[in-house]
């Protein structure tokens, strides 16, 4: 079977193209992106062919495979479907081959991505040899986003786009659950909660939920194998006397009763904490011994784009994280504020999608308002059509309104001299979309300014 990925360049997309590249080798994996970015280099490195642009040109392959980005007007759509091949999405893929393999699922509005990334190490660390789908780059994995393991596949399993429902894994496991993602809802919250409802159904083995999300600890489950993680002492697995010592963060692990033993990470946060307790839970449960599970969380460094510093002086420090949801952004203000005590919080938001900043204006009007000062930068549509009336100018509006220093940024120079200003500050760069280039451009020039 020869495999055509329209949009191969996306961060979901790229790890299934390498599975195939594993199991069918180059030669049966091809596609397009419309840019030529960090996985798309690698997978050219790796011998898979890429066209960087979609047009009605389509070589002769037997399933397309297409990210939500690609729409029914798309010239390779209307090209596979006039010559009859078969076009699937990209979930619809993955949940083949996790139905068809012992399987550990990883889902939630925040924390997934970490919590899969911790997880895998684990399994790593423990022998396991695990095949890994990751949302996101993570140096512990061979291709970065992706690892080629045995028939123990460990996979993010992305809810945003409605095919979750139809996902079966034999462990899985629910960080959280909030309103994002609704346009693929029909912009109803039950929609969502339904599908990730199906998804635990769908589970073979075991399901673990974090008690303290008051949806997941509201469902009648009876019937099905769950346990639940969190502060909450009605909890399976019980997070107990967290403390944040300088850099590293330190917390025990209960199951009910019965002491497990200590864990200590690099990262801080109570955010990263839950991730790990979970990971830990599962880990433990699944037959892997506390002190590989404990060996394994001291040396995990971040995802790339959570709470990645990328440039210290005695000055100002810069961070570059992927927080884009209200909770997220919360989690990491507060988490930097335990990182650095008694530091100035200068918070640079980039908005990501029209009906994310539709939905949750206020939200992040709320949320922002944790930090000192607000640059607000250009949205980032993530191929969305504008919404009449959202505006990013609109947060600057209400912060102002109410006391906090806050300004709209549309270019990198105008928001990079303003930034040179900033002293005994912590830059925190907020976002799902291409604030990281600005983030990481903005460092080269702070540290071109020292030499």
């Amino acid at each position: 079977m020869r495999y055509y990925f329209s949009g191969i360049g996306g961060i979901g997309m790229s790890s299934l193209a390498l599975y195939k590249y594993y199991v069918s080798g180059a030669e049966n994996v091809l596609g397009s992106n419309n840019e030529l970015n960090e996985r798309v280099e690698y997978l050219l490195k790796k011998g898979i062919k890429v066209k960087l642009e979609q047009n009605s040109f389509l070589p002769d392959v037997d399933i397309l495979v297409r990210s939500t980005a690609i729409k029914d007007d798309n010239p390779e759509i209307l090209e596979a479907r006039k010559r009859n091949i078969k076009v699937i999405y990209r979930m619809q893929l993955l949940n083949e081959i996790l139905k068809n393999h012992l399987s550990i699922g990883v889902t939630g509005t925040d924390g997934k991505t970490t919590t899969t990334a911790m997880l895998s190490q684990i399994f790593k660390d423990a022998q396991k040899n695990p095949t890994v789908f990751l949302g996101g780059i993570h140096n512990s994995l061979e291709d970065g986003n992706f690892r080629f393991g045995s028939e123990l596949m460990i996979a993010e399993v992305d809810e945003s786009d409605g095919f979750i429902k139809d996902t079966c894994t034999d462990y899985s496991i629910v960080t959280n659950l909030r309103s994002d993602h609704l346009e693929h809802y029909d912009n109803k919250f039950k929609n969502l909660e339904l599908s990730i409802f199906q998804f635990i159904k769908n589970t073979r083995k075991l399901v673990l939920l974090c008690k303290d999300d008051p949806v997941l600890s509201s469902w009648n489950l009876e019937g099905k194998n769950v346990l639940y993680f969190g502060l909450n002492k009605d909890s399976d697995y019980i997070l107990k006397n967290r403390v944040q010592n300088e850099k590293i963060q330190e917390f025990d692990v209960y199951k009910r009763e019965k002491f497990c033993g200590k864990i200590t990470l690099k990262l801080p946060g109570l955010h990263y904490a839950y991730d790990a307790l979970a990971s830990c839970a599962l880990a433990l449960e699944y037959g892997i011994d506390f002190q590989t599970i404990r060996d394994s969380l001291y040396n995990y460094v971040s995802v790339y784009r959570r709470f990645n510093i990328i440039f210290k002086n005695n000055d100002v420090c810069i961070i570059d994280d992927y927080a884009h949801t209200p909770d997220e952004i919360l989690a990491t203000i507060n988490a930097t504020r335990e990182y650095f005590p008694g530091k100035k919080i200068v918070a640079i938001f980039q908005p990501h999608r029209f009906s994310r900043l539709y939905f949750h204006l206020n939200d992040f009007v709320e949320v922002l308002k944790s930090s000192d000062k607000v640059y607000v930068y250009r949205l980032y549509s993530a191929f969305e059509e504008p919404l009449n009336g959202v505006d990013e100018r609109t947060i600057v509006e209400i912060l102002n309104s109410k006391n906090v220093p806050a300004k709209f940024y549309n270019t990198e120079n105008t928001i990079f001299s303003d930034l040179l200003k900033e002293q005994n500050s912590i830059l925190l760069f907020l976002g799902a979309g291409d604030i990281t280039n600005v983030a990481r451009k903005f460092a080269k020039i702070k540290d071109n300014s020292l030499t």
